[in-house]
């Protein structure tokens, strides 16, 4: 949070973990998604949250190490994922997202 890009900054471990984080809290602005994550990976995540019904204005990022075409274009099939990144997260990633879209 030093780049002053968010009031509120939250992780989650696993995809499980953030999907019951989303189901007792307010859903948030922007979630920075891996694909690649133990117990329920990016895209279980996606499909989960697309079966319980909330969030609908959040926008994804995916961050990952895969450098798959095919992980690249399912991504984009879920309305939530607005970009995506191959790791490390960096400033500039950090910063092009706040400005893109907020």
């Amino acid at each position: 949070n030093d780049l002053d890009a968010a009031k509120e900054i939250e992780t989650a471990r696993d995809g499980y973990i953030a999907c019951n984080m989303i189901r007792q809290e307010e859903c948030p602005d922007i979630i920075f998604l891996d694909i690649r994550m133990p117990r329920m990976d990016g895209f279980d995540f996606l499909d989960n949250l697309r079966k319980i019904g909330l969030c609908e204005d959040v926008k994804i990022v995916m961050l990952t190490s895969s450098i798959r075409k095919e992980e690249k274009d399912r991504a984009f099939t879920y309305k939530w994922v607005v970009d995506y990144f191959e790791k490390p997260l960096t400033e500039e990633i950090i910063q092009k997202v706040a400005a893109e879209y907020f």
